[in-house]
């Protein structure tokens, strides 16, 4: 296995195969919700979550059972 891994990492690559698998790594490092966030600079939950438009977070800022 070790060997392998020495393999692969000596094997040549294209810009566009390093750039691939770079951004590869940033979208599972940071997953892809949480990048997208980041990129478009939205701090709203939007998936199951009520939005608080008035940006309160914590306890009694939702509905029970929300």
């Amino acid at each position: 296995m070790r060997e392998d891994f020495h393999s692969q990492l000596s094997k040549e690559i294209t810009r566009k195969q390093f750039l691939q698998y770079v951004a590869g790594a940033v979208l599972v490092v940071f997953g892809f919700d949480n990048l997208m966030r980041l990129l478009t600079g939205s701090n709203r939950h939007t998936h199951g979550v009520l939005s608080n438009p008035d940006g309160r977070h914590g306890f009694g800022s939702r509905k029970f059972g929300a």
